[in-house]
């Protein structure tokens, strides 16, 4: 595709999914599988005795499979001995295509398929599906297999669960309204359907809040205005019930194991597609030909409508696969390179080594990007050539379900959180680690700000680091806490940390109020065990100077953990703002009283 020429966001997701297509794997019983055309020319068990509009059906798949540009590899089984039970395991070849087109009926409602799409939605491979079905033809209307595929997908909802004595006033609630209209618990109910429970679980974020502004809410507070007035619940409270209600009785159909969020196609689309982060399916009925069966799953991609950096992402993870090996020959094509990483590698001491294997891993990783960029570079500019060619407003309000007017705070610091953090690396501390303090039951941050090479455990031995033995002595300094908007305002002044803080961004500032005239509080502490953390829990143990009494310092311990850090270019700004602080020079200028 040429360059120069703004792509459409449909012929950008063809090529993303579709054109990286290699293996494909059909999965109906009605279809003849090479194992069973051997069996019957073997007369054998198992042979297949099916008929010959099935056979030819499987040679147009054949065909338009292999008359591709570039070709797909294709698999036919007959879903009749796939193992299900205890820890048996589908065979990968199954699993692990690029894309499957399975039968929804193997000979029964559609158990086993359901079980099927189960596996590839729990596995770590990208999976697209067409369920090729006769729909209504054999027990079933399209809409119908998308709903069943999506509840068995679906896991149980933890924000629905009511405590026995919410659900006892409810009912006792409910039964005294029932006095009065004695049909209102079949009204209430008639309004949350497996559609709308669906519609609940994959669509809405504000879950009940933002149902009730849904016509089956709406309905719901259109009862609730003719109530008897000794009734206190509210549309809340009985919505909450009904899903409750709902998800209890179709539980059996749920998945048993968390699959991750559930999306599907919103009421209405004349085109129907269900993903979960590992999965996507479409429903698609067998009045359609197989050499149709590539453009229908498109649609349904492109009525999914991918976000574009899911795109490049896609993108990325694709030309990884295909061009991993030749970007991996280019990377070890120097062998000085190679022998000089070697060497680092075999003759590191054990404390350091797990900090020459950190740096080879990134070292190898970045090359391996490098490589490989100039293959997306082409795509990206593509991308955002169709991008920059549409109205602004319109490509967020497609693209996005957040409000920009409103959330524009939220966004930026997110963005900010972002590129300014990395996750927690390593084994010991670095500069622009975070460090969480326990302080007279209140919790202070600090960062630390040493620099990198007077952190590495054992390689210095000499002045206070031989004095402490096995501890690591270090420079922190304290982070206070500042408004949202005042950071968001001043962020160029660089003196700005935001930090996500368990699952809340919160917002810090180097120098104390935000003032850039005011020095910042810095202490120098002492890690035990070499400044060497808990794996797991980021834990260590830390001293610092404590009350001063009898003459006498005092070193008090501290129980720490490290909670975020920073990019290294933002920990290196706040490095040297430090390192300006601590050289500042008092000169002897007067004035006037």
């Amino acid at each position: 595709m040429n360059n120069s020429v703004a792509a459409e966001y449909r012929d950008l997701i063809k090529e993303v999914y579709i054109d990286p297509i290699r293996t494909v794997v059909v999965i109906d019983d009605e279809f003849p599988s090479l194992d069973g055309l051997i069996a019957k020319e073997l007369k054998d068990d198992g042979a297949w005795n099916g008929k010959s509009d099935d056979a030819n059906t499987v040679k147009e798949i054949l065909q338009f499979c292999r008359q591709k540009e570039k070709p797909w590899l294709v698999d036919v089984h007959d879903g009749k001995k796939i193992p299900f039970k205890k820890d048996e395991i589908i065979a990968p070849y199954l699993i692990h295509s690029d894309l499957m087109i399975l039968d929804f009926h193997l000979a029964d409602d559609g158990e086993k398929a359901i079980k099927i799409l189960k596996k590839l939605a729990g596995n770590n491979h990208f999976n697209m599906v067409i369920v090729y079905t006769h729909g209504d033809q054999t027990g079933g209307d399209i809409d119908t297999i998308v709903r069943d595929i999506a509840l068995g997908l679906t896991y149980r909802d933890a924000k629905l669960h009511l405590s026995d004595e919410e659900t006892e006033k409810i009912r006792s609630q409910l039964t005294m309204w029932e006095e009065e209209d004695e049909e209102i618990f079949n009204r209430l109910s008639s309004e949350i359907t497996e559609q709308t429970y669906l519609s609940y679980r994959s669509q809405l974020e504000n879950g009940c809040k933002e149902l009730l502004g849904q016509p089956e809410g709406l309905k719901i507070i259109e009862l609730f205005k003719k109530r008897p007035k000794a009734i206190k619940l509210q549309p809340l409270n009985i919505l909450q019930w009904l899903l409750c209600e709902k998800e209890k009785a179709i539980q059996a159909r749920l998945s048993n194991v968390d699959l991750g969020h559930v999306s599907i196609a919103p009421p209405g689309s004349n085109i129907n597609w269900i993903r979960t982060d590992s999965l996507f399916v479409t429903v698609v009925n067998k009045q359609y030909q197989p050499k149709e069966l590539p453009e229908k799953l498109l649609d349904a991609l492109n009525e999914w409508c991918p976000q574009p950096h899911r795109l490049l992402m896609s993108q990325m993870r694709f030309l990884m696969d295909d061009r991993g090996v030749i970007a991996e020959s280019e990377v070890l094509g120097n062998r000085y390179i190679q022998v000089g990483w070697l060497k680092e590698l075999i003759e590191s001491k054990s404390q350091a080594q797990n900090h020459v294997i950190n740096n080879t891993i990134t070292r190898h990783w970045e090359a391996l990007g490098d490589e490989l960029r100039k293959d997306i570079d082409g795509f990206a500019y593509r991308l955002v050539s169709h991008l920059t060619s549409q109205n602004a407003e319109e490509v967020l309000e497609k693209h996005s379900k957040i409000n920009v007017q409103t959330k524009s705070k939220e966004i930026a610091k997110h963005i900010n959180w972002y590129n300014s953090t990395k996750p927690i690396d390593g084994f010991h501390l670095t500069p622009g680690h975070i460090l969480e303090l326990d302080v007279n039951a209140e919790k202070e941050y600090w960062i630390c700000l040493s620099p990198a090479c007077d952190l590495v455990p054992g390689q210095k031995t000499s002045g206070l680091i031989g004095r402490v033995k096995d501890s690591m002595p270090f420079t922190a300094v304290q982070l206070t806490k500042i408004g949202d908007q005042k950071a968001i305002d001043d962020v160029n002044h660089n003196i700005y940390l935001f930090l996500k803080i368990e699952d809340d961004i919160c917002t810090f500032t180097f120098h104390p109020s935000g003032y850039l005239h005011a020095n910042p509080i810095w202490e120098q502490m002492i890690a035990e065990k070499n400044g060497i953390f808990e794996i797991e829990g980021k834990e260590l143990q830390i001293w610092r100077p404590g009350v001063y009494s009898k003459k006498r310092i005092t070193m008090k311990k501290h129980p720490s953990r490290v909670v975020a850090q920073l990019q290294y270019e933002y920990a290196l700004n706040l490095l040297q703002r430090l390192g300006a602080t601590m050289s500042r020079v008092g000169l002897d200028f007067s004035k006037p009283n």
